[in-house]
């Protein structure tokens, strides 16, 4: 293997419990119930569609931009406080360059919001190349952030692997043709919907660094 390409969002970081509480928090307000098989169907998705489909799933009579605003008020709330990088993923990102080989970020968060993150937990040095979701047209699960990503690192897809812990994002890595794709699971997502969607195998984030150790 010559790179590997890492999802941030449940991957690097424990943050969709934290996007489950932001976004429940706000249907409360609307005195609306928030349910993880909404947030399944929002996550890995960029904001400015995922924001259409939670208005939708919450009925909410506001525009989207009304609504973005009080989202963001919410989530800068909650990700100060909280936000934490998941267990084992340093010495994962570590034990990965000293092999020597290209990491790289497809997010589909923003660029603004991904470095403000990176940077708090001190992992923006690990990578190589960085892909967030408002440099592509097309959001995941189609396969343009990933052909991007390929394009920086300059490597054949089948000299990479991916872990991605969402189907729009399994299926977005399938797409561009890499066929190691790493299903990451924690509390808010279904190891066997990742498998459905074609990732070679399921691990918790802990178990990233016994992945990268028998393939590298």
């Amino acid at each position: 293997m010559e790179a590997v390409i890492f999802d941030m969002d449940g991957v690097l970081m424990d943050t969709e419990p934290l996007y489950f509480e932001v976004y429940r928090r706000v249907a409360e307000n609307y005195g609306k119930p928030y349910t993880e098989g909404i947030h399944r169907k929002i996550m890995g998705i960029p904001e400015k569609e995922s924001l259409v489909i939670l208005i939708k799933e919450l009925d909410v009579k506001e525009d989207v931009e009304t609504f973005r605003k009080k989202i963001q008020e919410e989530k800068s709330r909650v990700f100060a406080e909280l936000l934490k990088e998941n267990p084992g993923i340093k010495e994962a990102l570590s034990f990965a360059k000293s092999k020597g080989v290209k990491l790289a970020l497809a997010t589909s968060t923003s660029k603004e919001e991904a470095l403000q993150r990176l940077e708090k937990l001190k992992l923006k040095k690990f990578f190589d190349v960085m892909v967030f979701g408002d440099q592509v047209k097309n959001g995941k699960p189609n396969p343009e952030i990933y052909l991007l990503a390929l394009k920086k690192l300059r490597v054949n897809p089948s000299k990479v692997i991916v872990f991605e812990d969402s189907k729009s994002g399994v299926k977005a890595a399938l797409g561009a043709g890499i066929e190691r794709v790493y299903g990451v699971v924690h509390s808010l997502n279904d190891g066997k919907s990742l498998l459905e969607a074609g990732a070679t195998r399921v691990v918790r984030p802990e178990e990233i660094l016994k992945v990268l150790k028998e393939v590298l």
